[in-house]
């Protein structure tokens, strides 16, 4: 709810959250095991970090996909990324109809129109700002039960 409110995910919630999933996989007998903790943590940083650097989430989620990675191991984390793209466009149109936000959106999507054609485009507009903490916690547990790898293997 943090998220929806202020659009910022603590670091007092990511940190522990990344903590406890390392240690807690690497004691527990029936865990994933501290190497496939530490996998999942590091391949959502690599991912997410990256999501972050373009501008595509921020860092935020990138951490709180990290405590998912840490907690249930890299193909879950991978999968629940996935979801998150999937589940996100409905989400975005509903969340800028309530939050009266399509006036950024139609400035964004001009703005990067121009700078792809090499036109001036002028200062860049302001984010939209989407809350994705709600969509990360509705698209987890859809990843924990699907395996949409499986097409890869």
């Amino acid at each position: 709810m943090t998220d929806i409110r202020t659009k910022l995910i603590p670091n007092k919630l990511t940190g522990p959250l990344m903590v406890v999933g390392i240690v807690g996989n690497s004691l527990l007998a029936d865990g994933i095991g501290f190497q496939a903790a530490f996998i999942g943590w590091f391949l959502a940083f690599v991912v997410h970090f990256t999501l972050n650097a373009i501008g595509l989430e921020g860092a935020g989620d990138g951490k709180l996909m990290m405590g998912v990675g840490a907690f249930l191991g890299w193909e879950t984390m991978i999968e629940a990324t996935l979801w998150r793209y999937v589940v996100l466009l409905p989400y975005a149109v509903i969340a800028l109809t309530v939050m009266q936000r399509w006036w950024a959106f139609r400035e964004a999507v001009a703005w990067t129109g121009k700078t792809i054609t090499g036109q001036e485009a002028g200062e860049r507009p302001p984010a939209m700002e989407l809350p994705f903490g709600p969509v990360i916690a509705f698209v987890v547990p859809i990843a924990m039960q699907t395996d949409w790898l499986v097409l890869w293997r």
